[in-house]
């Protein structure tokens, strides 16, 4: 009881935290899940763009999260999508050279999840990454799949 109470307030600040330095922003919620950006940099060399998210759902007893991977990606300042080198949620680790088309991670109710993607090949002249869209399939409906475009600026 004690444990979960302290993930409960650790949530909570974190939301806290999150949500001052954008202001008065309302969070991103879709299908039970709170999707915020904590940081979005490219690497030192600039030929990497990564997107790190905190994804928090509110599901009651925990849900399996179903990301499609391939209809994933960063979104460079013209609009255009790019493919993912890897996709990191959590301790699950997917790299395009394993070819796999979905990523499952089982979240816990209230418990931050890090979600992070990384585009290899990032040209400096596409500049910051300004969204990423993320395909995950709908909680009440097998087969259907949810496309969330998320604004990082």
């Amino acid at each position: 009881m004690m444990k979960k109470l302290l993930l409960v307030v650790l949530s909570a600040v974190w939301g806290f935290v999150c949500y001052g330095q954008k202001g008065n922003a309302e969070p991103l919620v879709v299908d039970d899940i709170q999707i915020d950006v904590k940081e979005v940099k490219l690497s030192a060399t600039g030929d990497t763009a990564i997107v790190d998210l905190f994804l928090i759902s509110y599901k009651r007893g925990g849900r399996e999260f179903k990301l499609n991977t391939f209809a994933s990606g960063i979104i460079d300042s013209q609009g255009k999508p790019y493919l993912y080198s890897s996709v990191q949620m959590g301790r699950v680790k997917i790299t395009l050279s394993d070819r796999k088309n979905y990523m499952h991670y089982f979240m816990e109710e209230d418990v931050p999840v890090s979600l992070q993607i990384k585009t290899a090949s990032w040209k400096k002249q596409w500049g910051k990454p300004q969204q990423v869209k993320l395909t995950f399939e709908d909680s009440t409906e097998e087969g259907k799949f949810l496309e969330v475009t998320v604004d990082l600026l």
